[in-house]
């Protein structure tokens, strides 16, 4: 029997309320991420936030530095992690409530994430940080800020999705380095600007079983030229 979710974090956050909740299923409990009423992630599915890193580290020799928007429950960070070619990650997060509820534990075991040494916490908006970003800085930026650009939580992260921010990201890139993007949705249009600005686009999709559906995921992957 799955009980009623109990809340454990609610906070009026910089980009609307964010809710932690946490539930009791027969396989134990499973804590939900939810923003303005929106549902973003849960624990009982987390195998798309990894997959976001694995391309990056499966389809890079050498990920040594790597940047990460969109912190989540820190699935994707702990992935990269788990990979003793990756020395920094940089991972900036617009919600100071969110980084607090992983450094605090409330999701058993994540705050080892925030916690490592190999990380640097940016609490920004990744709109700032990627134009302020050093050219050549990163071998793969992993984009996971909202749900794609047909399904937004908050307009304004439209222009993530959108060629001026995604030109920032490729001048961040070292030759060779990745742009990986996820999205819920098919995204052709954000395909073909990734093209432009970076290089080679692959499209990968996962598809999840979720409320007794398959849900189809997709991860964009573009590569600049060495």
């Amino acid at each position: 029997m799955i009980d009623t979710p109990q809340t454990l974090v609610r906070h009026d956050g910089v980009d609307g309320e964010l809710v932690v909740r946490r539930r009791v299923t027969p396989d134990g409990p499973v804590y939900e991420l939810i923003v303005n009423g929106t549902f973003l992630m849960d624990t009982a599915e987390t195998s798309t936030e990894r997959l976001l890193a694995e391309l990056a580290l499966d389809r890079h020799p050498d990920p040594a530095t790597v940047l990460v928007a969109g912190l989540g429950f820190g699935f994707t960070v702990a992935s990269l992690l788990a990979d003793g070619r990756v020395r920094r990650v940089d991972v900036v997060e617009i919600e100071p409530t969110l980084v607090d509820v992983l450094r605090r534990g409330v999701v058993p075991g994540l705050d080892a994430v925030v916690g490592d040494p190999r990380v640097r916490m940016v609490v920004d908006d990744v709109r700032a940080v990627l134009p302020a970003s050093a050219p050549a800085t990163y071998d793969a930026i992993l984009l996971d800020v909202d749900n794609g650009p047909h399904f937004l939580v908050h307009e304004a992260n439209a222009e993530v999705y959108e060629p001026p921010l995604l030109g920032a990201a490729a001048r961040a890139l070292r030759p060779g380095g990745l742009l990986a993007v996820w999205s819920a949705s098919p995204a052709p249009v954000l395909d073909d600007a990734l093209a432009d600005a970076v290089g080679p686009v692959e499209q990968v999709v996962r598809t999840v079983r979720r409320e007794q559906r398959d849900v189809d995921y997709h991860v964009y992957v573009a590569s600049r030229a060495g």
